[in-house]
């Protein structure tokens, strides 16, 4: 099955779960060529105003200035991504899919979308709410808030558990809260800024005065955060002169303080918060929101992995008519599954060959082989479970993914920290032999 998830900070294309396309959402538009995704992007500060990054947001009939090459306005340049799309993934004519859409799209929106589609060679069997596509693989919770972004905007979405006389309850989302300050692209500018800032006060000289210069630190800030280091090189080149600063995340994460208090006000009151892998990526805000709300980190997969299990909703009616706009999906239901080492409390931290028993709270320095003063992290247990905390500055990886936030363990995670490898196990008493 064929998923299109059309999220413009990166349009993704998954079949049978391999990953086939995962671009930006940017055009690059002359009067020669139109190009998309990260070819536009190392585009997008030479030429700015050739540059379009609002098409797939506004999927309308609004002019695009100047036009270029088959380019008249919005609608041409999503026809022509998704013909590149469909060209680079190598598809036949009328190909079945899938499409999973921001909660932000309207029904205007959606219409135009399938015409446009049709036109590039799809042939589309269901369009998805990507925010309830996602909650569904989620524990049977009855209400969850989802944080997301787009290019031009951030959003939260509430959704619920809601029992069904046919069947397993459904997640539905209730409620939807739009943020336009804090989409990805204006975040972005604002780390540019904060780079550029530290170019001035450390070399004198300001990248953003000249293009070349000013797309060299775009795109190294780009690459930075993608990467999900701490710290970030940033090197540029004029004139056959290099200029190199070194930028932390937390810098980053500081310039986007004032962004990050607007999803904080949109999201109110404490709650369970799934966060999508696009927001992980944000300098900082796992550590921002930690305090107030419950996270549940999303897989970057999270949406594909749940049209992919409810594939038998997918398909289009047998009477004829178009594709269908769905807006619930069945929950998982968690309570068959058979329970596994990752739902066991942990009752010692392993590493190499000794193991230190866990308390209500036990640090990493306790053991001896983090009996150093690079920082560390805490293991904490109590009645809901387990939970691992990550000292300041800490560089700490859970199971390969890095961290900077308290986040829920259990027995059979694996926790890498300033190189040095820890297991959380479980020690259980054996029963006697005869």
């Amino acid at each position: 099955m064929l998923i299109l998830e059309i999220n413009d900070v990166e349009i993704t294309l998954t079949g049978d779960g391999e990953v086939l396309y995962r671009e930006p959402g940017v055009a690059y538009v002359d009067k020669e060529r139109v190009v998309f995704g990260r070819q536009a992007l190392a585009l997008a500060r030479l030429h700015p105003r050739q540059s379009h990054n609002q098409f797939w947001q506004r999927l309308n009939a609004d002019p695009v200035a100047p036009p270029g090459r088959g380019v008249a306005n919005q609608a041409d340049l999503v026809y022509l991504h998704l013909k590149a799309i469909r060209a680079a993934a190598n598809l036949s004519e009328h190909s079945d899919l899938v499409v999973a859409v921001p909660p932000t799209v309207n029904a205007q929106q959606l219409a135009v979308l399938l015409g446009i589609a049709a036109e590039a060679g799809f042939d589309v069997q269901a369009l998805v709410d990507a925010s309830v596509a996602a909650a569904s693989l989620l524990p049977d919770k009855a209400a969850i808030s989802l944080l997301d972004l787009t290019l031009q905007r951030a959003f939260v979405a509430r959704l619920e558990a809601r029992s069904t006389n046919e069947g397993p309850a459904q997640a539905q989302r209730t409620a939807l809260d739009e943020v336009p300050a804090a989409g990805f692209a204006a975040l972005l500018e604002g780390w540019v800024d904060a780079v550029a800032d530290r170019f001035v006060d450390g070399t004198r000289f300001d990248p953003l005065r000249i293009a070349e210069t000013e797309q060299q630190v775009f795109d190294q800030v780009l690459a930075g955060i993608e990467s999900d280091d701490l710290e970030y090189a940033i090197d540029i080149e004029h004139e056959g002169v290099s200029h190199q600063v070194n930028v932390g995340s937390r810098a980053l994460a500081a310039k986007s303080e004032q962004r990050y208090r607007l999803l904080a006000n949109a999201l109110g009151a404490p709650t369970i918060l799934a966060i999508t892998d696009r927001i992980r990526r944000l300098p900082g805000i796992e550590a921002f929101l930690q305090n107030t709300h419950e996270l549940i980190p999303l897989p970057a997969n999270a949406v594909a992995a749940a049209l992919a299990e409810h594939a038998a909703l997918m398909v289009k009616p047998p009477n004829g008519s178009g594709a269908r706009f769905l807006q619930a999906l069945p929950l998982r239901d968690v309570a068959r599954a058979q329970p596994t080492v990752s739902e066991t409390l942990p009752t010692h931290l392993l590493c190499g060959a000794e193991a230190i028993a866990l308390r209500d709270e036990t640090h990493a320095s306790d053991h001896p082989a983090g009996a150093s003063s690079a920082p560390m992290f805490r293991v904490k247990r109590h009645e809901r479970g387990a939970t691992i905390a990550p000292d300041a500055a800490a560089d700490l990886d859970l199971n390969g993914q890095r961290l900077d936030f308290e986040q829920r363990v259990a027995a059979g995670d694996r926790v890498v920290c300033g190189g040095i490898e820890f297991h959380l196990i479980a020690v259980v008493d054996a029963a006697p032999t005869r």
